[in-house]
């Protein structure tokens, strides 16, 4: 008998079911994890401008990624300290229309932007799910640690094996992951902060103990004094005011952390009668030496150069990204290195003073203003939330606002973008904690203009992608001509110097324009029209570089123009009162103006480098010494 086909009963399989916040989990991922690794090496700044164009496009996906959930369950009104950090945007924004530069103002704001999109994002991501976010930040937090920190043990391994612990070598090793060593002992201090946040979450104390332990060591052993001040200031305010804050930990503080912290302070005391003489570290644990030392000296003279720069532009500043330019408008002299060594600072080395250079009194109000409400509503939080925990974290993310204002005074972290994304989360975890306090004060709903929102939002990170784009590929060919330079390949100098001049990328890392490199490729060549046109265009893009005027003089010289290189010459030699080559420029210029008289006045002024410590230093005197005796004896016998 056949049988007849029968259905076959369907399987029971449930359905998988899509987790709502994989795509929340993924972007703080990208922003808090895997940004402040990127790298590229091929850019002249191989951390800046890629992790400038990697945010920026990890936060446009994103936002395309999560936009509907936003949509429905976002927080669509923009409280006080919303407002706040869009009127600082909108006051960077706006400083682009007074700024020397337009390519780095606008570079210099649209940083501000990715501040206030990932505040913006992790407000409404603690919203959505603190969980979620303390999971993430947490796993981020761990890898973050001994990715970091191994990286840099590598390095410290080969610096002490060819240098010692020596503080000038480690700047040359201590690189891989954030440029300079300073940098790298900032990040290790956010990190240290971030981990004493999840303490009570991990696994084991152990691990804990561990990870606390190599981050403290690091920060000691990177050797920077700035660091060292936050990092005290930390201990000196997190310990007492957990003790009162938590009843439980007032016996370990009283009996254990409070005598190891009078013994500790003990050894700083004799630390500092010792003050550590011969050894690099051991002087620069030491406070009592900072004054003395040289980059104290420099970072004054920097500082008392940029008040004099403030008194002419007091209320609105010379604009975004242009102190660089400015800086040396009020002369050099008194800065060592600035005039014997070429260095050129492109940094006030003091986030607030160079804020109030570039934005004037305005900018720098408002953005003190946004700490002084960021530390307000924590002190508001501590007083109102009752939970032990949510109280630790206002606690820890305070000593790390903290540590970042502390930070900044000696440092750039406004600069660069991973230390912008560590002060964007603790703004936003701040906020979270108040947000009772300012769901009672006055904001400005936008649910129905959520939409507008997210576009003028995705727009301006589609911008910064842009800008991110052409500043990478600028930086490589940079980096290309520098290499060609350096090796007398003048045609490809030209060629890569070229490619690399876009709109957002007009100058090298130390703000000397990109036809600066084409105009000494082209005087090498013998080529003097297209040197001098070279010359000429860098000397509009940075007007007060004494070495742009020395090179566009000599081309001139050369050139025939007489008159102009004289009076570039001379304006030289006001900002750098001690650049002989420009001294033996004038001597020559007036020499073949038949004016002796004024070819040996510039020759007499010649005075060399005062008590020559290095060969290099000694060489240079030598060289100088023997030109200024060769152009002594070619004016005399001119002169018969």
């Amino acid at each position: 008998m056949r049988q007849k086909n029968t259905p076959k009963a369907k399987s029971a399989v449930a359905p998988v079911e899509k987790d709502p916040l994989a795509h929340y989990r993924l972007l703080l991922w990208l922003v808090f994890g895997v940004n402040s690794l990127v790298l590229w090496w091929s850019c002249i700044d191989r951390y800046l401008s890629p992790r400038f164009l990697f945010l920026s496009l990890s936060l446009l996906v994103g936002l395309l990624l999560i936009r509907r959930d936003l949509r429905e369950r976002a927080d669509w009104r923009l409280h006080g300290f919303d407002l706040l950090m869009l009127g600082w945007y909108a006051m960077n924004v706006a400083s682009i229309f007074w700024a020397f530069s337009w390519s780095e103002a606008v570079f210099y704001s649209q940083k501000v932007l990715l501040l206030f999109a990932v505040y913006w994002f992790v407000r409404q991501m603690l919203l959505r799910s603190e969980s979620t976010v303390r999971q993430v930040l947490r796993q981020a937090t761990y890898l973050l640690t001994w990715v970091v920190c191994g990286i840099l043990l590598v390095q410290l391994a080969v610096a002490y094996g060819r240098h010692g612990l020596e503080n000038e070598a480690l700047y040359d090793y201590a690189s891989a992951v954030y440029g300079n060593k300073s940098l790298a002992a900032d990040f290790l201090f956010f990190l240290l902060v971030f981990n004493v946040l999840f303490q009570k979450e991990f696994p084991r104390k152990m691990f804990f103990f561990s990870s606390i332990g190599l981050l403290t060591v690091l920060i000691v052993v990177l050797q920077t004094r700035t660091v060292y001040g936050a990092l005290a200031a930390g201990i000196l305010i997190y310990f007492p005011a957990r003790a009162w804050l938590e009843p439980n930990f007032r016996p370990v503080f009283f009996k254990r952390i409070l005598p190891a912290g009078v013994l500790a302070g003990l050894l700083l005391l004799a630390l500092i009668a010792l003050k550590g003489r011969g050894n690099s570290l051991a002087e620069r644990l030491n406070p009592a030496t900072y004054l003395e030392s040289v980059s104290a000296n420099e970072r004054r003279f920097v500082w008392y150069k940029t008040d004099l720069l403030n008194q002419d532009h007091y209320w609105w500043g010379v604009g975004n990204g242009s102190w660089k330019f400015w800086f040396p408008s009020k002369n050099i002299e008194g800065g060592y290195r600035l005039q014997e060594q070429n260095v050129i600072f492109t940094r006030a080395h003091n986030d607030y003073l160079e804020i109030r250079s570039e934005l004037g009194m305005v900018g720098a109000l408002l953005f003190c203003a946004i700490f002084a409400v960021a530390f307000f509503t924590a002190i508001w939080a501590l007083r109102k939330q009752s939970g032990e925990r949510q109280r630790h974290d206002v606690l820890v993310l305070s000593i790390g606002l903290l540590g970042y204002c502390i930070i900044q005074y000696f440092d750039f972290p406004r600069e660069r973008i991973e230390m912008q994304v560590m002060l964007a989360v603790l703004l936003a975890y701040l906020a979270f904690h108040a947000s009772a306090l300012w769901a009672k004060l006055p904001g400005i709903p936008i649910r129905q203009t959520a939409g507008t929102f997210m576009g003028l939002l995705a727009l301006g990170l589609l911008f910064n992608v842009v800008v991110g784009w052409y500043r990478v590929t600028g930086e490589i060919h940079t980096l290309r001509a520098m290499e060609a330079q350096s090796r007398a390949d003048h045609r490809t100098t030209i060629r890569e110097a070229t490619a690399a001049r876009n709109l957002f990328n007009e100058y090298n890392d130390v703000a000397i324009p990109l036809q600066w490199h084409e105009g000494i490729a082209w005087y090498y060549l013998d080529q003097m029209d297209p040197c001098v046109t070279s010359f000429e265009a860098a000397y509009r893009l940075n007007p007060w570089s004494f070495q742009i005027m020395h090179n566009y003089a000599s081309a001139l010289l050369k050139h025939g123009d007489t008159d102009k290189a004289i009076a570039l010459l001379e304006r030289a030699v006001d900002i750098n009162p001690r650049y002989d080559e420009g001294k033996l420029n004038l001597s020559y210029a007036y020499m073949q103006r038949e004016n002796f008289p004024k070819a040996l006045e510039w020759l007499q002024r010649i005075d060399t480098i005062p008590n020559p410590q290095t060969e290099d230093a000694r060489r240079k005197n030598r060289e100088m010494i023997s030109r200024q005796e060769a152009f002594l004896k070619e004016i005399q016998e001119r002169m018969r």
